[in-house]
């Protein structure tokens, strides 16, 4: 299941760099997509949170906190009305739902794991 979090971390990781190397396909990434560096940022963190973590609160914590990360990540060219920078659309669009989906899901599975309160 920690690899779940593993790709987590590493598209969080992503995020915050597909600024930077998008922006070689075409310039305007960069003005639409600051955000994901702190987007990056917090998917990142939290995701060596949870893996790092024993306690189930933690956990619980660290599970919804990804889980809102990457559903702000996938509402992203919604909410800031990009839709002309394609190539950002469609990074936002499948990291967001990447990182939601498993974030669910391994919440999904902590949620039928017997806890531990130690």
């Amino acid at each position: 299941m920690k690899r779940m979090m593993w790709a987590n971390l590493l598209l969080g990781l992503w995020l915050m760099v597909s600024p930077f190397v998008l922006a070689l396909i075409n310039q305007a990434v960069v003005e639409v997509l600051w955000e994901d560096l702190i987007l990056g940022f917090g998917i990142a963190a939290f995701s060596l949170c949870r893996i790092l973590s024993r306690r189930s609160a933690e956990v619980a914590i660290a599970d919804w906190i990804v889980t809102a990360l990457g559903f702000l990540t996938l509402a992203n060219p919604f909410l800031y009305s990009y839709f002309k920078v394609t190539v950002a659309v469609w990074n936002n669009a499948i990291v967001g739902s990447v990182v939601f989906v498993l974030a669910v899901y391994q919440d999904w599975k902590d949620s039928d794991a017997p806890t531990k309160t130690a």
